[in-house]
């Protein structure tokens, strides 16, 4: 370490110099930063669901729904029937929209005196006009079963206009249009925007919202608890300039390496505020130690760099380790690229702290702060009335910090694991509020899908699917299901068969020779009659797991020789995104704590010192843990990361702790001296640095995306838990274990050590 700090002193002015370059460099490149709030995109291609999932967007004009509703006392009426025939031509027109559905192009089939007739509900340059055509269309239209319930509400007064989108096209630009030309229209009803594609619209509106207000409000609340902590400028200054380099140098890296933000790496920026400023902490802290000195030489700054440099550096690199392991084994692409980028804007926030922070200093006067004149800091006093009660009361801090973590974990079995997409809105939102109207009107706006392989033309394959829909139906959480099955029953009893399927395939054949060249048909069945897609929408969310496992135990039991039936769709994709959030919790809380403890084992040189140095961070999740299972916060794509960012950033404390409790007990005449000395110093930065960070997370209160404000509740938790440990039950454990790792203070103590210790502390009060 003393040959990095000379050179480092040795060459600073060009380690300044180079940085100030690197970082305008990186911040150019950060104006072409994309986000992408598609989650979808973020599944893995190796998933025979998402795979199939994306089979049908390119087979059948896109599997991704753009829902427009207009809302009025009546739909029936000529200026909405006008309103809705514009908005379907405009719609036609943008770029990206496959196909649109509504009411005025929708397929109709009709019975003739010449037989039967296909075509459209609505003659788009024909609209009805009068009283009584449109009382007419009203009756018939709520009549069918094709239309009611599906595109028009069974009360008449909601209807959706449906748009297909394309999958190779910039799907949020497309549904800004969309939205964009529905607003210029000034329409007298009432609309809501639905399906995935708004969704995705309004987060990406709303990951822009938080990042230019989180980061300054985030910056600010830091900022704060800096000058309070340090009453100095370069105690707010410098650690603030780390995280603003770090976060510059990261982004500017995503940018470059063409790495759009998204719903979760939108935390990115605010966590290197809060995080990314330990390292500097506790370097400042350091340095701060001496307050008789007047100028600086140089020589001190090499002094307290030299010392605390390698803690630093050890305990940065285990919160790198806790942002990794969200790369091995995570479902979405996302949380990985998430860990990744986060661990590299520690490393530079560490680079930064040992080499730029460092360079400065060295070039600052520090003023004589005399604190036998002045008294000692409040911080100080509170970490010297700290030291006593834990040597008073080590045996009574230990049993009520495994008490706390057995509360905890008694939360753990009331976790609930949640991957609904539209759980990251407000419960006000405008999108919750347009789900909630298309499940009471319409059935819900998420589709489950089922592929049909086989000969579609084929009356029993036919009888399969229609089977199929009625199952979906009695399950009560799946409705409206639609196939082209539905449209040959439908011709059949127009043509005064019944409603139901031939009973051969040359009638079936004659049927479907009517529907060729349907746009709605090209939506259901490809070209060559090979293959199907039967569609139906999810109202209940919260069954989900159930409605998969009885479609998947339903399509095992159908006979091979009748076709072959595989299950796609949202609910499905999101079992499997459910499935692996607990997996992933697992995988990189065990990766995390197995890494971590070997650093901490390392630096303390010893197996029980990596245990014991362990037992603030456990502290710390099993709180957070109870608090998700009494508060019932459910485990998702953000809460997921808790646990380890928490053992990451929370080990930082018990590292230094022990390392400089450790090192003040080999030079101290007494344990008391040693605590005394190690809670003043190291206790206080830590103390900092919990405060710093707790407030940096809390601001995500505020945030717009639910996940994420849970996400902040929960790592304050952690943080002010990990930290009250660090400076409680980890030197209460040292003391009552007696560690061997600890080695024996410089003079033998006495006795009396606590009684001399509070007689010491109440004379210096």
């Amino acid at each position: 370490m003393k040959k990095f700090t000379d050179f480092v002193f040795k060459f600073r002015m060009p380690i300044i110099i180079a940085t100030i370059l690197i970082t305008l460099i990186l911040g150019y490149f950060i104006k072409d930063l994309k986000i992408n709030a598609d989650v979808i995109s973020s599944l893995p291609k190796s998933d025979p669901a998402v795979q199939l999932f994306n089979y049908i967007g390119e087979e059948y004009g896109g599997n991704q729904m753009a829902i427009i509703v207009l809302e009025s006392d009546d739909i029936f009426k000529k200026e909405t029937i006008a309103n809705i025939n514009n908005l379907t031509a405009k719609f036609k027109g943008v770029e990206g929209v496959s196909y649109v559905t509504s009411l005025t192009n929708v397929l109709d089939i009709k019975k003739t005196d010449d037989g039967l007739e296909i075509g459209r509900l609505i003659d788009e340059y024909k609209l009805p006009e009068t009283a009584e055509e449109l009382e007419h269309l009203k009756k018939y239209t709520l009549s069918k079963e094709m239309y009611r319930g599906r595109l028009v509400s069974k009360d008449g007064q909601a209807t959706v206009l449906v748009c297909r989108l394309n999958d190779d096209v910039d799907r949020v630009k497309t549904t800004r249009q969309l939205r964009e030309i529905t607003q210029s229209a000034e329409l007298q009803e009432k609309v809501y925007y639905g399906g995935l594609p708004f969704q995705l619209l309004d987060l990406q509106d709303l990951i822009v919202q938080d990042l230019k207000t989180l980061i300054p409000l985030v910056v600010l609340l830091i900022a704060g608890a800096l000058a309070l902590s340090f009453l100095s400028i370069r105690g707010v200054v410098l650690p603030m300039l780390s995280v603003l380099i770090s976060t510059i140098w990261t982004m500017g890296c995503m940018s470059i390496l063409k790495i759009p933000l998204t719903v979760v790496s939108d935390l990115i920026p605010v966590i290197l505020v809060a995080v990314g400023s330990a390292s500097a902490i506790h370097i400042i802290s350091k340095y701060d130690e001496d307050h008789t000195r007047y100028g600086n030489t140089g020589a001190e700054t090499k002094s307290a760099f030299s010392e605390v440099g390698l803690r630093v550096i050890l305990a940065a690199a285990t919160i790198i380790f806790g942002f990794t392991s969200f790369i091995f084994g995570s479902y979405l692409t996302m949380i990985r690229e998430f860990g990744l980028f986060s661990a590299l804007g520690v490393l530079f926030s560490l680079i930064i702290s040992v080499s730029v922070i460092p360079a400065i200093l060295s070039f600052i006067k520090i003023r004589d702060v005399r604190r036998e004149k002045t008294g000692k800091p409040a911080i100080v006093k509170l970490m010297d009335w700290l030291g006593l009660n834990v040597l008073k009361h080590e045996k009574a801090i230990i049993i009520v910090c495994l008490v706390l973590m057995v509360v905890g974990a008694l939360g753990i079995p009331q976790i609930k694991r949640k991957a609904d997409l539209m759980d990251f809105f407000k419960p006000n939102s405008p999108i919750r509020l347009t789900e909630k109207m298309m499940k009471s009107k319409f059935g819900g706006s998420m589709p489950i899908q089922i592929v049909v392989q086989g000969d579609i033309q084929d009356p029993v394959v036919l009888n399969e699917m229609i089977k199929l829909e009625d199952y979906l139906e009695s399950q009560g959480d799946a409705t409206n299901p639609q196939s082209v099955a539905d449209l040959i029953e439908e011709m059949s009893d127009v043509m005064g068969e019944g409603k139901k399927i031939p009973d051969n395939k040359d009638k079936v054949a004659n049927l479907w020779f009517l529907l060729d060249g349907q746009d709605e048909v090209r939506q259901l069945v490809n070209d060559d009659k090979t293959e199907a897609i039967i569609q139906a929408t999810v109202t209940n969310s919260e069954r989900m797991p159930e409605l998969v496992k009885a479609v998947e135990t339903y399509i095992n039991k159908i006979d091979s020789n009748h076709g072959k039936f595989v299950q796609t769709g949202f609910p499905l994709i999101y079992q499997h995104l459910d499935e692996s959030i607990m997996s992933s919790q697992i995988e990189s809380f065990a990766y995390a704590l197995i890494l971590i403890f070997i650093l901490l084992a390392f630096q303390l040189r010893s197996f029980v010192g990596g245990l014991i140095g362990l037992a603030p961070i456990v502290f710390a999740v099993m709180m957070a843990f109870g608090v998700m299972g009494f508060a019932h916060i459910p485990l998702d794509v953000a809460t997921v990361l808790v646990s380890s960012i928490a053992m990451g950033i929370g080990i930082d404390y018990s590292i230094h702790f022990s390392v400089r409790f450790k090192s003040f007990y080999h030079s101290s005449a007494t344990t008391l001296e040693a605590l005394d000395k190690t809670l003043e110093t190291t206790g206080r930065a830590i103390i900092i640095n919990m405060m710093t960070v707790a407030l940096g997370f809390l601001a995500l209160i505020l945030c717009s995306i639910v996940p994420l404000q849970r996400f902040g509740i929960l790592v304050a938790v952690t943080m002010i838990s990990s930290g009250i440990g660090a400076v409680t039950f980890l030197p209460a454990l040292i003391l009552l274990t007696k560690a061997g790792f600890m080695g024996k203070p410089k003079g033998n103590g006495s006795a009396n050590e606590k009684e001399k210790f509070k007689f010491v502390f109440l004379k210096e009060e």
